[in-house]
């Protein structure tokens, strides 16, 4: 699984073929049959949109794509699978209109997981056919997307790689605690369990300092690697949250926000130890899995 897919290379983008979601302050384009899908994702984007304006006084520019896999050909990015959200820098905020294989294969084998975790997973993705369906969890990760769209609207330096993905994810987490509590579990769950059950022996990559250093080639080559960072990434964004509230996102996004230069390791390690004790404390343990 991939969330937060940022991709660097981007190029000009015109939207013939799609359909104009009318009547809504955003820019909002999907394929046939995916208006409904359309409305829904853009419901939590549109509320986060304003969450996050008044929080950092930042103003976003994005186009929301909610695409088939016929138009994804044409309009998200060329290395992204299917059903992988990502987030391009000319403003396309992609996802995927409709259940696909990508979603489907990381569902954890629940004949392989601990019986707790097979529980929680099937209490809160099982849908009318009786299958596990994350459909619920990666629409939300729009807002994860969304939240790219805020660091380059603000001017972000990119200090990591890994740090950036986890400022998404506490905007999230922080968003629905506060505003969607009812959903927050469609997230979590799901996040939880992967990153609790993921297969060590699947995993090239483990280490936060290979997340930057392999970034590419973990994202483009390895997604369910990529996917595993991104859903401990989302742990660690609910312990921020759970030991601070709105505070520790406002915190870590003003302490980044301050910062005009790259940081050296030393100079970024003193910067989070004093942001949040969370933060330092998944700094200090993530290679201790």
């Amino acid at each position: 699984m991939i969330i937060g897919l940022w991709f660097l290379e981007t190029s000009a983008q015109t939207y013939d073929g799609l359909l104009k979601l009318e009547s809504v302050a955003q820019k909002v384009y999907f394929s046939a049959n995916a208006k409904d899908r359309a409305v829904s994702i853009l419901g939590d984007v549109s509320k986060a949109e304003e969450y996050f304006k008044k929080q950092f006084n930042v103003q976003p520019d994005y186009t929301l794509l909610v695409l088939s896999p016929t138009d994804w050909k044409k309009f998200a990015h060329p290395a992204a699978i299917y059903g992988i959200p990502h987030y391009l820098p000319d403003g396309r905020l992609v996802v995927a209109s409709e259940n696909n294989d990508f979603w489907k294969r990381n569902v954890p084998p629940i004949d392989k997981i601990p019986n707790e975790l097979a529980q929680r997973l099937k209490a809160t993705y099982t849908d009318k056919n009786g299958e596990i369906n994350l459909t619920l969890a990666f629409d939300l990760l729009a807002v994860h997307e969304l939240g790219h769209a805020f660091q380059k609207a603000a001017g972000m330096v990119k200090q990591r790689n890994w740090l950036n993905e986890l400022l998404c994810n506490v905007l999230l987490h922080t968003y629905l605690a506060e505003k969607n509590p009812k959903s927050l579990p469609f997230i979590t769950v799901f996040t939880q369990v992967n990153a609790a059950s993921f297969p060590a022996e699947r995993l090239k990559f483990n280490k936060l300092v290979d997340f930057d250093a392999y970034y590419n080639e973990i994202a483009q080559q390895h997604p369910d690697n990529y996917g595993w960072y991104q859903c401990r990434f989302h742990v660690v964004a609910g312990q921020i949250y759970d030991a601070g509230g709105v505070m520790a996102m406002n915190s870590l996004w003003n302490a980044l926000q301050k910062q005009k230069e790259k940081l050296d390791d030393t100079a970024l390690n003193q910067l989070l130890s004093q942001t949040h004790p969370a933060l330092k404390e998944a700094v200090l343990n993530w290679d201790k899995r």
